[in-house]
């Protein structure tokens, strides 16, 4: 964050009421300081390039860039740790970061795609609707312009290749937004009927009770990320559409 020092005080002379010209003050003296607390777009955009993206040009270096399938997004995505062993006989690479949005995951596309060549993506990312009031939320209609210029730069630069986007989970941590997350995922399973190569999977559905609350037995202490009960529900969901596609992959 950068700091400024502000000297804002003035003295006011002939002002009596007036709102002419006139009225305006023609003495400023300075007297004090308060501190004020300034950040930019970049700054926030960037916040994550000295720890998780350095993690990910680290391991670009070195992992094979042939593979089935790309998972990238969230924390959801980067705590998945038992991602390869779930998806086996796939090869998949995890490319995900912590607290990822969309609106970075634009910034940093080149380094989490890097050269990699992925017959399929997967994408999980929540974190643009995270509580009813902070100055970095989005709404739904403008999270869902995000994903469609993401989509659009997917299918530009990988022809042919599709999207699995995963659903916005509920949990207690973010309760509070639970009616954008039900709207978001309403929008993204009708707009999934439309685009083709674009397929949006249910995973927060078998995360639920009968009654529809949140079942925290698959949750971390957290109350936010999946648990390892958590995540072999999205295997049984997610790893079949992966497989039948892969199975059946048109041959380019």
């Amino acid at each position: 964050m950068l700091y400024l020092a502000l000297s804002l005080c003035f003295v006011l002379t002939g002002c009596k009421g007036k709102t002419s010209a006139e009225s305006l003050p023609t003495e400023y003296n300075i007297h004090g300081t308060i501190t004020v607390e300034s950040s930019s777009d970049m700054e926030w955009i960037r916040r994550y390039e000295q720890t998780d993206i350095a993690v990910l040009k680290e391991r670009a270096a070195t992992e094979a860039k042939e593979c089935d399938v790309l998972f990238f997004g969230s924390s959801s995505i980067r705590r998945w740790t038992s991602l390869q062993e779930d998806m086996a006989p796939l090869r998949v690479v995890n490319r995900g970061y912590g607290g990822a949005t969309l609106r970075d995951l634009h910034y940093n596309y080149a380094t989490v795609m890097d050269t990699y060549r992925p017959k399929a993506f997967v994408l999980y990312c929540d974190n643009d609707i995270k509580s009813s009031k902070g100055a970095n939320n989005l709404h739904v209609g403008e999270l869902f312009d995000h994903y469609r210029l993401l989509l659009d730069r997917l299918a530009k630069d990988y022809p042919g290749v599709p999207v699995y986007g995963l659903s916005m989970k509920f949990s207690e941590r973010r309760a509070t937004v639970r009616a954008q997350q039900q709207t978001f995922n309403a929008l993204m399973t009708d707009y999934s009927l439309h685009r083709p190569g674009f397929y949006f999977v249910d995973v927060n559905t078998p995360l639920l009770n009968d009654d529809g609350s949140v079942n925290e037995s698959l949750f971390d202490k957290d109350r936010l990320h999946v648990n390892e009960k958590g995540y072999a529900l999205w295997v049984e969901v997610l790893k079949p559409l992966l497989m039948q596609y892969l199975d059946n992959e048109p041959q380019r």
